[in-house]
C-alpha cells in the first residue's frame, strides 16, 4: 500500500479549512438576504404602518398553511426562529408566483415586504 503524498496533505488539509469557514460564515450571514434589516414581529405589533413599504428578512419555520386561492396563492403561519422569544406565530401571503411546496417544519429565510397590514414573501431559500 503507497503512503499518501505529503505536498497533497499539506496543501489539502488548509484548503479544506478555508472552504469550511467560508460555507459557515456564509450559513451565518443570513444567504442571499444578508443585506436585508431581520424583521421584527414586536415592531410590526405595535405599529405595523412604520413599517410598510420595507423589505426584512424572517428567519422562519413553518407551522401550517391557512388558505388556498387558486391563481392568488396561499396564506401560511409561520414561527420566526432568531431573536423572537414569545413572538408567536405570524400569517404570511405567499404569492402564486412562487412555487413551493410548503410543509410543517421546513425551515426559510423569508424576504418579506410589508404591503399594508399583510406580510407578503417575494423570496426565500430553505435552511
Amino acid at each position: 500500500m503507497s503512503k499518501p503524498n505529503p505536498l497533497l496533505l499539506a496543501l489539502g488539509i488548509p484548503v479544506t479549512v478555508i472552504l469550511a469557514v467560508f460555507v459557515l460564515l456564509n450559513l451565518r450571514s443570513g444567504g442571499k438576504f444578508s443585506n436585508l434589516t431581520p424583521f421584527s414581529p414586536e415592531t410590526y405589533r405595535k405599529d405595523w404602518a412604520t413599517l410598510q413599504g420595507n423589505a426584512y428578512v424572517l428567519a422562519c419555520q413553518v407551522d401550517k398553511q391557512l388558505a388556498f386561492v387558486e391563481g392568488s396563492g396561499r396564506i401560511i403561519s409561520v414561527k420566526p426562529i432568531e431573536n423572537s422569544r414569545g413572538a408567536g406565530l405570524l400569517p404570511v401571503r405567499v404569492p402564486a408566483s412562487i412555487k413551493t411546496n410548503f410543509e410543517s417544519g421546513q425551515r426559510y429565510n423569508l424576504k418579506l415586504r410589508v404591503r399594508k397590514d399583510i406580510l407578503e414573501v417575494e423570496d426565500l431559500e430553505n435552511f
